[in-house]
């Protein structure tokens, strides 16, 4: 039987046996370097024969072979947005072989199981739908839902003959359910659990570690992953899920809905919220002093053009932002203020 290359591992320690959802480690590099042989110019009819007998060795060997493969095929019809993804920004000129073996190991590798595919630059740039920071997008669906993305947002749509289905990867989406009707129930997945809306408009946050619903019109019926609890919001109302379960119905933050229109509408909120959401809406940072963190602002501040909403946070409390670059902001008493 063919060996595999010389250079990589040649098979898993029991600790690292894999399962359907992930495989090891080292039968991905196996794969990722039989595909970067044959990828090269001068891959030979024998190095070919030996890499299918390694496939054929094992099953593990071939999932891991066809997983790669699949990852390629998206390298070469990239959704429209990847033109916008730092993942690939600054490596257009890698080929596909160096891409495997110039640090592309680590992102094919990530991809397959091992925390990549959370990462904001692997969700925007494999998703249906998504937008940048700072960026937002309307989008409407083939049974007339209309979505609005709020910044780094990403999403996949999955329709079929029984559902209608939308997974919320990361990010903020607006929904405002299809007029026609429709006999297939529509749903936003999260990480936490479904969204089921009876004709109506809500949004979706996914946050790190749980999610947010607010219901502008009509009712929204939540259920949580791996458990019973169920619990229905209506117009006016948001809930959310964690881990732990579901938090109760309380008032609508109306808000919100204002981020999705570009503007922050803040009624008496601290500067350190102000900041926080900014920073949502632009690259880099954007912190506080200490004395300025709870200070307090009432005002309607631009979202897509966050360097002005600043200068009027500072105007509106006497206060100073220094750049020290254009990633790298401070919000702090203006001296001798």
């Amino acid at each position: 039987m063919s060996r595999p290359p010389a250079d990589a591992p040649r098979k898993c320690s029991s600790q690292e046996d894999v399962s359907q959802d992930t495989l090891c480690p080292r039968v991905l590099e196996q794969a990722s370097l039989w595909m970067a042989r044959l990828w090269s110019d001068d891959a030979t009819a024998a190095q070919r024969e030996a890499c299918l007998q390694w496939r054929q060795a094992a099953p593990e060997h071939e999932r891991a072979w066809q997983q790669l493969q699949a990852i390629d095929v998206r390298l070469g019809a990239l959704p429209r947005h990847a033109a916008r993804s730092e993942l690939f920004e600054s490596s257009r000129q890698v080929s596909r072989r160096g891409l495997l073996q110039w640090g592309g190991l680590a992102v094919l590798l990530g991809s397959l199981g091992f925390g990549l595919p959370r990462t904001p630059q692997w969700q925007r740039q494999f998703a249906d739908y998504a937008t940048a920071v700072g960026e937002t997008r309307e989008v409407t669906l083939s049974d007339g839902t209309q979505l609005r993305l709020d910044t780094d947002t990403a999403l996949d749509v999955r329709f079929d003959a029984d559902q209608r289905r939308i997974r919320l990867l990361r990010g903020e989406v607006l929904v405002t359910t299809a007029e026609a009707p429709d006999v297939r129930p529509l749903s936003v997945v999260t990480r936490q659990g479904a969204s089921y809306p009876i004709g109506t408009r809500f949004s979706v946050h996914q946050h790190d570690d749980s999610t947010r619903v607010l219901v502008y019109q009509g009712q929204v019926m939540l259920e949580r992953h791996g458990s019973s609890q169920r619990m229905t919001l209506n117009a006016g109302q948001q809930g959310g899920m964690n881990a732990a379960g579901m938090t109760s119905p309380a008032p609508l933050d109306h808000a919100v809905l204002s981020r999705f229109q570009g503007r922050l509408v803040a009624e008496r909120m601290r500067v350190a919220e102000v900041a926080e959401t900014l920073a949502r809406y632009r690259h880099g940072v954007v912190r506080c002093s200490a004395e300025v963190v709870d200070l307090r602002v009432s005002g309607v501040f631009s979202l897509e053009d966050t360097d002005r909403a600043l200068a009027s946070l500072a105007d509106a409390l006497s206060l100073e932002v220094v750049y020290r670059t254009s990633l790298w902001v401070t919000i702090q008493p203006r001296p001798g203020g």
